[in-house]
């Protein structure tokens, strides 16, 4: 059983991969860089002798790495069991007239159309399994709730939650084809956000401060809990109730700790 993890070198990519060697899936690691993947692969290796991993570089701002993975991928395996789309960039800007194009463009490269042209290479992967394979794609609260200084970053996730509703129902049509959610960790203890909140206090952008807060509050998420809710949507959410669904980290966080208690 493959699955493969797109930003899988930090965060909660990485995290994803510790929870999900020892559960039986064999891994296949692809990020911007090499040494971070083989990092994550060496952790998991103790920990999960049997656990098959290949760690594969990509740049997923140009298209021409993006495909070169599916290449990549497809030349190792014969069908993918799961895809977590677990990367994302997104510069904050100190004003509407300081967003950059280039940032802006990187955003929507990275966030939308790397996960609209990894998912069409990968489909031969992801059609016929029995059970039906899997995709999720990582979205983030920003996308609907603007803040001073986020366009890139929540535009372009606003952008992938439509993209996954497209994809919900064409899949619907296609036949033997894979199932796919949208997961929204809400916010989570990560290298990530902290580089952020660094990067907007910089600019003196309002939500850095409150982020910076909830943080030092310990009202977040830890990159191994949000990874805990991935897996259960993976491993044992129906098909039915996981296609088209968007699931909220914390909440399911929240009913799991209830469940185990």
């Amino acid at each position: 059983m493959w699955t493969l993890i797109t930003g899988a070198g930090s965060g909660i990519g990485r995290a994803l991969a510790l929870e999900l060697a020892p559960r039986g899936h064999n891994l296949i690691l692809a990020g911007r860089t090499v040494r971070k993947l083989e990092d994550v692969a060496e952790t998991v290796r103790p920990e999960a002798p049997d656990c098959e991993l290949m760690t594969l570089e990509v740049d997923l701002a140009d298209p021409e790495s993006t495909r070169n993975l599916a290449h990549q991928v497809g030349d190792a395996v014969d069908h993918l069991s799961a895809f977590v789309y677990c990367a994302g960039v997104g510069e904050p800007a100190a004003d509407f007239a300081s967003l950059g194009l280039i940032d802006f463009q990187e955003a929507l490269a990275v966030n939308v159309s790397a996960p609209l042209l990894l998912t069409q290479s990968l489909l031969p992967l992801l059609k016929g399994g029995d059970p039906a394979s899997r995709i999720v794609m990582i979205g983030a609260g920003m996308d609907k709730h603007a803040q001073p200084g986020t366009g890139s970053y929540g535009i372009s996730k606003m952008a992938l939650r439509r993209l996954v509703r497209q994809m919900s129902v064409e899949f619907d049509t296609m036949p033997d084809g894979p199932v796919v959610s949208l997961f929204q960790p809400g916010l989570v203890d990560t290298p990530g956000i902290r580089s952020h909140i660094k990067k907007a206090g910089d600019l003196n952008l309002p939500h850095a401060e409150w982020l910076a807060g909830r943080l030092e509050a310990g009202e977040c998420l830890t990159a191994e809990q949000a990874a805990s809710a991935l897996v259960f949507t993976l491993n044992q959410v129906p098909d039915s109730d996981f296609h088209g669904a968007v699931f909220n980290g914390a909440d399911l966080v929240d009913s799991l700790s209830f469940a185990g208690s």
